[in-house]
């Protein structure tokens, strides 16, 4: 492959305090010469300066060298530091000449300051500058795409070089391929987890984010395929015109021009016989059935074999190794992966005993993925066989806590094996969930009215997924059991049952303490039942037990508010409707009672201020009615009655 610039990733430039080390030196060695200026003299002030320059030359010249021979180019370096030391203690010496003489050369200590101070400011200032603009032309000239190589696992390969090349500019993209995958015995797999063991098995080749020229022209690779013992290269057009890209939305702390544009997802997929594909989620770009082999050395072909054994455990011993790829060779399981790829089978999915908030994602044997409801799998479809199902719930996330491993050739099989001479015939593919706790599942193949019992799977599980799925369902059965208990509670309080009531709210003190609309409940049963006085006594009580819970609390308020009203104590209950507010302003029916406290106090004008606002909140009521009509006068004598 020729010699093309690729990117070079630049990082942003930030402040460092390391540029204070030598500048604190520079300033403690001016110090010390200020008193001897001022005190002993400039001679005394010169001989040490040149014994500083020595000292410090010294060490950083002979810094990990066996030989301290002094030569003319350590002198050179003791003379350049002896010039810097000089060129900064002028400021020194203008200052002490000043003190002794009064006399103060202005224009030459205002050219030094300038050099000294602005110096470093200037240093940042070009770096920074530099910096920005190096990293705006790196944004114009590359864009970003996620690429990622798949091969079929037994296709062992050794891929030497991947690049999408502009040949005008002599540019070409950032791959750096590391040949690492690890190839696992069934031993090894066997010992894995099931999440871990088809993650190794379903691994790409290669996958990272890589930077490919605006304007690529050329798409050039080289490999060597193990099993086939043939080595291919490639240099074919790219069609660069038909990739879309967009405008990079992160980082959002950078600016447009510095993130640049990308492009989606890149995917290569190699096949047998050197055959290609290259393509995004919306276009082919690249499809190469075949690729005629290249010639390469016996050498060559086992320097690169040993490099692929390297990556793997067991098989990084040369007979293993080649026992392996004999194995590989007689099976016949890549043609018969390579043949799934492109066959559509009309089947459909269907799944009993998991909660209805679940919904699946399908990975095929073609490498798509897909999320698709479960209604939408239901209905039968010309699609490709799946080799993983996940089942992702909904909760307060989305949680893909359950992998379905699914051996696609064997279900190919026994649907071949089931099918008969109907070409047309569809699949129902039934997962039955006994036990979701424990996930236990029975999988049927159902073809010509025949229900196979499936075995080729493995059922792979996220336990902090599900960890956090039981916890929500416990929260929620909580809270709906919560929810019903009080709901019973103020009917038996409407039908003035207090004593089924009461035992109503002693469940829910019982099973949640914290639950503050229970103490909104125990507060009207204490009303109901004891008066006026007694439940009143026990205010700071319920606030205190509903502080934590602003709607709860709020209730409370207003509670206290509306039996304030019943007793005509109506200054006091204007307190409570206003603190209800400010706990849960959003609430209508709190503004309202105290519009209608106002309106029986005779005070229409704020009266008619929180009637309008009720309205406007969208409250409805015969009190908030009557307000608006009287304009917030009030005729008679006020019907006392509870809001």
């Amino acid at each position: 492959m020729k010699k093309y610039t690729s990117y070079k990733r630049i990082d942003p430039v930030y402040f460092s305090g390391e540029i204070f080390f030598p500048i604190g030196l520079l300033a403690v060695a001016a110090c010390i010469t200020y008193g001897l200026l001022y005190f002993l003299g400039i001679g005394l002030a010169l001989f040490f300066n040149v014994v500083i320059a020595w000292i410090a030359n010294f060490f950083m010249y002979y810094y990990g060298k066996s030989s301290a021979n002094i030569t003319f180019e350590f002198l050179a370096g003791v003379v350049g530091v002896l010039a810097l030391l000089l060129f900064v203690d002028y400021g020194v010496y203008a200052l002490v000449a000043y003190q002794k003489t009064g006399v103060f050369q202005g224009w030459y200590f205002t050219v030094w300051f300038s050099i000294v101070f602005g110096s470093p400011v200037g240093y940042y200032v070009y770096k920074f500058s530099s910096n920005y603009q190096a990293r705006i032309r790196l944004a114009k000239t590359y864009f970003k795409a996620s690429f990622g190589v798949y091969h079929d696992r037994e296709l062992l390969t050794y891929i030497d070089s991947i690049a999408f090349v502009n040949t005008s500019k002599k540019l070409a993209s950032d791959i750096e391929l590391l040949n690492d995958i690890s190839f696992f015995s069934e031993q090894e797999l066997e010992e894995m987890e099931p999440t871990a063991k088809y993650y190794h098995l379903q691994q790409s080749a290669f996958s990272c984010l890589i930077h490919i020229p605006f304007g690529a022209d050329r798409f050039e690779m080289s490999w060597y395929s193990i099993i086939e013992d043939q080595y291919y290269t490639l240099n074919i057009p790219f069609p660069y015109a038909e990739l879309l890209l967009e405008q990079e939305k992160y980082p959002l702390d950078e600016p447009e021009v510095l993130r640049g544009k990308k492009s989606k997802r890149i995917q290569l997929h190699l096949y047998p016989n050197g055959g290609l594909k290259l393509y995004t989620e919306d276009l082919v770009l690249l499809d190469f059935p075949e690729s005629t082999p290249t010639q390469i050395s016996p050498e060559q072909k086992e320097d690169k074999i040993q490099k692929h054994r390297r990556a793997h455990r067991y098989y990084a011993d040369e007979k293993a190794f080649s026992e392996l790829i004999e194995k590989i060779k007689t099976s016949g399981g890549i043609r018969e992966r390579f043949g799934l790829k492109d066959k559509l089978i009309s089947w459909n999915l269907t799944f009993s005993g998991l909660d209805e908030r679940n919904y699946i994602e399908i990975t095929d044997v073609s490498f798509k993925n897909y999320r698709i409801e479960k209604d939408a799998t239901e209905m039968p479809d010309l699609r490709f066989l799946p080799k993983k199902i996940t089942f992702i719930y909904r909760g307060s996330s989305l949680f893909p806590w359950l992998h379905v491993y699914v051996d696609s050739q064997q279900l190919n099989r026994t649907i071949e094996e089931n099918k008969g001479d109907n070409e047309e015939t569809s699949v129902i593919l039934a997962l039955d969930f006994h036990n979701e706790s424990e996930v236990e599942m029975v999988f049927t193949v159902v073809l010509n009215g025949k229900k196979i019992r499936f075995t080729h799977w493995e059922i792979g599980i996220d336990e902090r997924w599900k960890k956090e799925i039981d916890e929500e369902k416990a929260d929620k059965a909580e809270d709906d059991l919560k929810r019903k208990l009080l709901k019973e509670g103020w009917d038996f309080v409407f039908a003035k049952d207090y004593e089924a009531a009461q035992k109503k709210c002693d469940e829910l003190l019982e099973i949640d303490p914290q639950f503050g609309f229970t103490y909104f409940l125990e507060a009207r049963l204490l009303w109901y039942t004891k008066g006026f006085e007694a439940c009143y006594a026990q205010r700071d009580y319920f606030i205190a037990k509903t502080a934590h819970e602003p709607a709860a609390l709020a209730h409370i308020y207003n509670s206290f508010g509306c039996i304030l009203d019943l007793e005509l104590r109506y200054e006091e209950s204007l307190v409570y409707f206003e603190k209800a507010i400010a706990t849960n302003p959003k609430e209508p029916v709190y503004v309202c009672n105290l519009g209608e406290i106002y309106y029986k106090m005779q005070n229409p004008k704020k009266a008619m201020e929180q009637a309008r606002k009720a309205k406007t909140m969208g409250y409805a009521s015969a009190m908030l009615t009557e307000i608006m009509e009287n304009k917030g006068k009030i005729a008679l004598k006020p019907e006392i009655k509870l809001s």
